[in-house]
């Protein structure tokens, strides 16, 4: 059964010491607690390139109240390793 009924993924440059870094971020609009969602992206094979994984509340006046997580991907994930995203 699915766990998100939305998943965007973008990439975006990070600014760092040597110089900017492309790194995907994704935002996963769910209803689940954190445990159920990490024990989902570890099934999945995907929490080993999660950098940073925030949870988000917000009012989107269109669609009602959206919530979710936000999450930063390390930069060395490819979007072939995040295909799975599609699975969750």
């Amino acid at each position: 059964m699915s766990l998100a009924s939305e998943v965007t993924t973008w990439q975006e440059d990070d600014a760092c010491g040597d110089g900017p870094v492309t790194r995907y971020r994704s935002r996963v609009r769910t209803n689940v607690g954190p445990e159920q969602f990490k024990a989902r992206l570890e099934t999945l094979g995907l929490l080993a390139f999660a950098e940073h994984i925030e949870r988000y509340e917000t009012n989107w006046h269109w669609i009602g109240t959206g919530q979710g997580y936000a999450i930063i991907w390390k930069s060395e994930a490819t979007f072939a390793d995040l295909l799975p995203l599609a699975r969750l």
